[in-house]
């Protein structure tokens, strides 16, 4: 199992990160044509973070989640604001997370 975690890990970090980078890029400028698949990859992080077992990942990035759908409904700047402050919150987490490991250059 250990080595099926230093194997994945590193790659949700990377992957977490360009998936956030786009998030809050998308959110910030208010492209709300690009929210639908801010939703898909916020839950598919959710569930990445859940198989390497990342719990404290997952109620943030959930919250995200659930923030975007909002923004997604509602296109209001204050759902939009809302969800930049979430994902610069999760975006932290994966930074202190990403310094535990060596990642692959």
């Amino acid at each position: 199992m250990e080595d099926l975690y230093a194997k994945f890990f590193p790659q949700f970090v990377m992957l977490a990160r360009k998936r956030l980078s786009v998030a809050t890029t998308t959110a910030s400028t208010r492209d709300h044509a690009a929210v639908p698949t801010i939703v898909r990859e916020l839950h598919a992080l959710v569930g990445e973070a859940g198989l390497l077992g990342l719990r404290p990942v997952i109620p943030v990035a959930r919250d995200c989640e659930h923030k975007a759908k909002a923004l997604q409904g509602s296109r209001a700047d204050a759902d939009a604001e809302a969800l930049v402050a979430a994902l610069r919150e999760l975006t932290q987490l994966i930074e202190r997370l990403g310094t535990t490991v060596q990642l692959p250059s």
